[in-house]
């Protein structure tokens, strides 16, 4: 039996002008989760990232503490799989104001994660005209995901966005797309979900947590974004 922990990346650049970094609160949850892991003694046999900056400066911060601990620990190189990419979701918000003829502050958050819940529903109905990856392909690559991870031993550390995540937790749960799109939108940024695994086998053990962050001191680290 394999293990597969899964975290959200941390805090990105919302309402800037590149979302995709991690914000200073974000490389504090990454380098906090580095610690939780660092605590727990565990080592991971396998590292795997999506291509996008903010994957890659969540795992950098989590690396920093393991090599900072005494004596240094080591983590396996990260290797880049597509399919953990987050779905393109500005032009998925685009596509969908287009349809409706609406317009709306996309520097404000409220207004810009209903309509993002709104346009989710409309991609998965193959309603959204323009869009560069319908919803079947973003579904058929994260299970292509889903069988490499399937594949590798031991435990396993992968470090994606909400979207992905979701989907993965879609199939292992058989959830319906709105139950998918609701749980998505709630992610935490570093939170944790593992998976204990038995070839294509996944069974869920925990959800979107953030043991890391959950202190007195630390619960103001708690964000969504």
């Amino acid at each position: 039996m394999a293990e597969i922990v899964m975290v959200r990346h941390g805090q990105a650049a919302f309402a800037s002008d590149d979302y995709d970094r991690l914000t200073d609160i974000g490389w504090e949850q990454a380098r906090l989760l580095g610690e939780y892991f660092r605590v727990l003694d565990q080592n991971f046999d396998a590292v795997f990232t999506g291509t996008m900056r903010r994957h890659r400066e969540t795992l950098a911060g989590v690396r920093d503490v393991y090599a900072g601990a005494v004596p240094a620990r080591e983590m396996p190189d990260a290797q880049a799989l597509p399919g953990l990419n987050e779905y393109d979701f500005h032009s998925l918000i685009e596509a969908y104001l287009t349809g409706v003829k609406q317009q709306i502050d996309m520097r404000d958050a409220r207004s810009f994660y209903r309509t993002l819940r709104l346009a989710l529903l409309a991609w998965s109905r193959d309603e959204l005209v323009g869009v560069a990856e319908t919803w079947a392909e973003f579904e058929a690559r994260v299970h292509s995901t889903i069988a490499t991870l399937a594949a590798v031993p031991g435990r396993v550390l992968v470090i994606s966005s909400g979207g992905p995540l979701s989907a993965l937790l879609r199939v292992v749960l058989k959830l319906d797309v709105e139950t998918m799109v609701n749980l998505n939108l709630q992610a935490k940024n570093s939170g944790i979900t593992r998976y204990f695994t038995k070839g294509e086998q996944f069974n869920l053990n925990m959800f979107n947590a953030v043991p890391h962050l959950e202190s007195a001191a630390h619960q103001q680290l708690i964000t969504y974004t």
